[in-house]
């Protein structure tokens, strides 16, 4: 499971403040939208768009004004819960903590033989040059939604956070490869 931040309910009410929206809907768009700099466990999303309707920060409906005839809980954000969010989003950010397992890896080197290191370089590169390509589908696909009138410049800005990240760190991979194969120092 992942680790509670806290964040969860502004997660949920950041999404909300777009469309209402089923649970499986967030869940899919945490996996494609937020995946590479957010995760939340599948496990909170129900018990927290819940908290969220028992604190009055958004309503839930299976049928009417956003029921999808299907029988699914559609979740609205209330003006309350915008407000929530409004002032969530002027606090200023906690700082961000990374963790990389490949880097203690890396770190701790001299105890394995390089071709070990190697080959998880090789997989570390191969990750995120499927990462880049899944950042820039999703990016094309928000421009699809430019042309029905929706506005994804602040998603299509979180996205092309993710292709510089993934790009970096296959770079970054790619250097280090070459440093341990040439058995050399950093430069």
């Amino acid at each position: 499971m992942k680790e509670n931040t806290g964040k969860s309910k502004y997660v949920m009410l950041g999404m909300l403040a777009r469309m209402p929206l089923t649970g499986y809907t967030i869940k899919k768009w945490l996996e494609n939208e937020y995946s590479h700099f957010w995760q939340e466990s599948y496990g909170q999303i129900y018990p927290t768009l819940k908290a969220l309707v028992a604190q009055g920060l958004a309503v839930s409906s299976s049928d009417g004004e956003h029921g999808n005839g299907r029988g699914q809980i559609v979740y609205s954000i209330t003006e309350e819960g915008r407000k929530e969010l409004s002032d969530w989003l002027y606090e200023k950010p906690e700082i961000e903590k990374l963790r990389y397992e490949i880097l203690l890896k890396i770190s701790f080197g001299e105890n394995t033989q390089p071709d070990v290191l190697i080959g998880h370089l090789d997989d570390f590169i191969i990750r995120n040059e499927e990462l880049i390509r899944n950042m820039s589908e999703y990016m094309e696909q928000m421009d699809q939604f430019k042309d029905q009138g929706i506005n994804c410049t602040y998603s299509h800005l979180t996205a092309l956070c993710g292709v510089y990240v993934y790009s970096a760190m296959k770079d970054w991979a790619e250097k280090a490869k070459k440093i341990i194969s040439e058995k050399g120092e950093p430069s």
